[in-house]
């Protein structure tokens, strides 16, 4: 049975109170270059995605541990990209993925994934026909800042009325990392508009392959992985980047192992409503400690099935869902009345 444990990483050496922070944001995009923070914002579901993308800063929520940064694209891809770290420290409010060479000269880290029309770092996706759907069309789709740090940085995703073949959905992710771990853990709440359960459908999350010397790691009990480098900046081929991504989902929610020709995939479905898996990510630029090949970075992925701490529905969890759904019903009466 695949559980997931806590995955508390430091640096080689003592790590500092200072560094063992976590931090997550959101800025607007103005042309004044102000860049305001938000803790929330929301885009009908009609609205182009290259204007949803680009009307934030950096085209995303971001959050990062002292490891790693993250984005999750506001688009109607909504897929997690990748900021690599040179050393233990907070930096995405200083660079928002966007690291000068000057910046680079201090030891700042920096964009290191190229997405496109993958599944990228643990990007959660519907499924239909064997592969990997967007989730669109929706009514409306936001993100939102929950808690900015320093012990945990929280950011949720949702998207309304998703038209998901036969059903209509209400999907909320929420992806929380915590102080001196290096792992995010997300959790995925699903609510179908017309209240009966969710259970049977399928849905998928993953890796991406990445674009050259690409080496990948698939076991059948939920863990997905890969190493290799890519180009961040597709204009600038021959500046490459090497990491390793992996994904890990526990037993009661898998379905399948598989592969396409982007992605290393698990297919998912939810128990009551909720879906919760793990994105590992780790750059080669990383100084001290770190991993800097595929078999140190595999060796290490399958060291998350050791000494784990088992996942249960918590109380939290379900009062969480009951929360979401309780909030679409509100919404569907509000829309009844403004008719």
């Amino acid at each position: 049975m695949l559980v997931i444990m806590a995955l508390f990483l430091p640096f080689k050496g003592r790590l500092g109170e200072v560094y063992a922070q976590v931090a997550a944001q959101m800025k607007l995009w103005d042309q004044k270059h102000r860049f305001p923070k938000v803790n929330a914002v929301e885009f009908k579901g009609d609205e182009a995605s290259l204007s949803m993308y680009d009307a934030i800063y950096g085209h995303g929520a971001m959050w990062e541990n002292e490891f790693m940064g993250f984005r999750v694209y506001m688009d109607h891809r909504q897929s997690i990209d990748l900021y690599g770290k040179k050393k233990p420290q907070l930096e995405l409010d200083s660079t928002n993925f966007y690291t000068t060479p000057e910046q680079m000269a201090q030891g700042y880290g920096e964009d290191i994934l190229f997405v496109g029309a993958s599944i990228g770092a643990g990007s959660f996706r519907g499924y239909v026909d064997g592969a990997p759907v967007f989730i669109n069309p929706v009514d409306s789709r936001g993100q939102r800042v929950v808690n900015e740090g320093p012990d945990s940085a929280i950011v949720e995703v949702y998207a309304t009325n998703w038209i998901y073949g036969n059903d209509t959905l209400q999907v909320c992710q929420r992806f929380t990392a915590r102080r001196g771990h290096r792992e995010v853990q997300v959790d995925v709440k699903i609510v179908e508009s017309g209240e009966k359960s969710v259970d049977d459908l399928l849905f998928c999350t993953g890796v991406q392959k990445l674009q050259r010397r690409n080496a990948g790691l698939m076991r059948s009990d939920g863990l997905v992985g890969s190493w290799g480098s890519n180009a961040p900046d597709q204009n600038n081929p021959d500046m490459l980047e090497t990491l390793g991504i992996g994904v890990c989902v526990p037993e009661k929610y898998l379905i399948e192992v598989k592969e396409d020709s982007l992605n290393y995939l698990c297919v998912v479905h939810p128990v009551a409503g909720h879906i919760r898996y793990c994105i590992v990510a780790a750059s080669d630029m990383q100084q001290q400690g770190g991993f800097h090949s595929s078999q140190a970075w595999f060796t290490w992925l399958k060291e998350i099935f050791i000494n784990h701490i088992p996942i249960n529905e918590s109380t939290e969890i379900r009062r969480d869902i009951r929360r979401f759904r309780g909030q679409h019903l509100k919404r569907k009466k509000n829309r009844r009345g403004s008719k």
